[in-house]
């Protein structure tokens, strides 16, 4: 995979000693935009320098258009003024930048105690804890592209007899599984402002994808392509009890599951499997704590969370 690293200069030795590291494993690693420039020409202005030499050398520019051109981003957040796992102002700058371009976004340790944790966790950074290995070599491209750079859709144009015509294409974001191995892929099919009434998701072959939970909203997928194992614990007496589903999506199947249903799913053949979803409500993103994850092992040893 091709990974720019983003970090405080400050980190210098430590970027360094990453980039070797990535490297050896396979990887190809950009450093951060401005790292030859402040080699030779930033150290010397100190700690207290580092906006100077950004503001000289034009550096968030230059790191913009390194992301450009890589699969993922992999932020080293390392203590930093008394924070375990700091995340400065710049860093997350970077962050917004490629959640926009919608590259897969790596934090090195857990996310900080910080005021601005809810910007951090909106752009859905898989946290390593302190493992690099945990980064996939092989990076799957997108399914297809939006239509204008940062601006996912093109504003309407009149058609023909005073209609109007919409192209663009929706958004799509990779999905990890607690180790941190790519298992597939959401992609938004229906918007309604904010919310989401429709949307694809996507298992790839050998991988697994849940459990979690929903406690407003119910489910109800339509399987459109190869064969899907859905797995579901419901809440029984006290104890969860599992069932399994098998949907197929030639012959149109359909499963529609309640809230307080925890559900996990993979491929039950050797190609992806894909669902599309209409959540019931629609998917709104500030609904805090709606979506709980699980574990087999709870669920099987009954935990209630």
């Amino acid at each position: 995979m091709t990974l720019l690293l983003c970090a405080s200069m400050q980190f210098i030795k430590e970027i360094k000693e990453t980039a070797a590291t990535l490297e050896a494993q396979g990887h190809t690693v950009h450093r951060p935009g401005g790292f030859e420039l402040w080699e030779e020409h930033g150290r010397e202005k100190g700690e207290d320098g580092e906006l100077e030499f950004m503001r000289e050398y034009d550096i968030m520019r230059k790191h913009y258009g390194k992301l450009k051109g890589v699969d993922a981003v992999l932020v080293l957040n390392y203590e930093k003024n008394g924070v375990a796992g700091y995340i400065g102002g710049g860093v997350l700058m970077e962050m917004g930048f490629a959640h926009v371009l919608q590259k897969p976004i790596y934090l090195l340790n857990p996310i900080p105690d910080v005021p601005y944790r809810d910007e951090i966790e909106v752009t859905n950074p898989v946290v390593l804890d302190g493992d690099l290995n945990k980064i996939p070599l092989q990076h799957t491209p997108p399914f297809g592209r939006p239509s204008q750079e940062g601006n996912p859709e093109f504003p309407p144009t009149e058609g023909p007899g005073g209609g109007s015509v919409r192209a663009g294409a929706m958004r799509r974001v990779q999905t990890f599984d607690s180790a941190g191995k790519e298992n597939g892929f959401l992609m938004e099919l229906l918007k309604d402002g904010r919310k989401t009434r429709a949307y694809l998701t996507c298992v790839t072959p050998g991988n697994f994808k849940g459990y979690h939970l929903h406690r407003v909203r119910a489910t109800n997928y339509v399987a459109i392509r190869g064969t899907m194992k859905v797995v579901l614990y419901v809440r029984e007496g006290g104890a969860w009890k599992r069932q399994e589903h098998i949907l197929e999506s030639t012959k149109g199947a359909t499963l529609s599951i309640s809230t307080h249903v925890a559900t996990g799913f993979s491929s039950a053949t050797n190609e992806e499997a894909w669902m599309i979803n209409f959540p019931n409500p629609p998917y709104d993103p500030e609904l805090k704590d709606e979506q709980v994850e699980y574990t087999e092992e709870e669920l099987e040893g009954g935990v209630l969370k």
